[in-house]
């Protein structure tokens, strides 16, 4: 068997490709189990909405794109919508956060709305990942290589900080969800 990275990825799956793969479980197995929690339902109402906003703020962070693709280091037909997104789901993390804790319906509104610019982002990053990167679903061929998606460091963002700020945005929709439906009961 050819040892297509660490991962031992089956023949065909390459990069990128495969580590899209392994998003599967963490949205078949996680996204469920926190939607339908009754105990993930009840720590989200202890706590403020505002929270699991706020916290992405690290989105920033997804300027090392925009870096790595100044530097050569990444395609721009990738880096530029992936580390743009992120900055700006970073950036708005704050105002949307504070504009939620107002407990106002246009709050609300803003978090959800963050919550769908996070999301989006993901999806178009995700997918400019798989149609850029070697593999069966290749079909961009950028002139430099995609990320090296199967090599230590480079994959802890899309094996983890991927799928865990994706179920980050799925529990703020949750929570905020739960917090409407309290405030038309009343």
């Amino acid at each position: 068997m050819e040892r297509r990275d660490q991962w031992h990825l089956p023949s065909g799956c390459h990069g990128f490709t495969g580590v899209a793969i392994g998003y599967l479980p963490a949205g078949v197995i996680g996204a469920p189990l926190l939607l339908f929690s009754r105990r993930v339902g009840q720590v989200l109402d202890a706590m403020p909405a505002s929270w699991l906003v706020a916290v992405q703020l690290y989105r920033v962070f997804g300027s090392w794109a925009l870096a790595a693709w100044l530097h050569g280091a990444l395609p721009g037909v990738f880096a530029v919508p992936a580390g743009v997104g992120d900055v700006l789901t970073g950036l708005f993390a704050l105002p949307a956060a504070i504009a939620v804790a107002t407990g106002t319906a246009g709050g609300w509104r803003a978090a959800i709305l963050w919550n769908i610019l996070g999301l989006a982002d993901f999806a178009v990053a995700i997918t400019m990942g798989i149609i850029t990167s070697p593999g069966p679903w290749q079909l961009i061929v950028p002139d430099v290589l995609s990320i090296g998606a199967g090599d230590y460091p480079g994959v802890l963002t899309p094996a983890f900080v991927v799928p865990s700020s994706i179920l980050l945005h799925v529990l703020s929709l949750r929570q905020l969800r739960r917090r409407s439906r309290e405030i038309a009961r009343r």
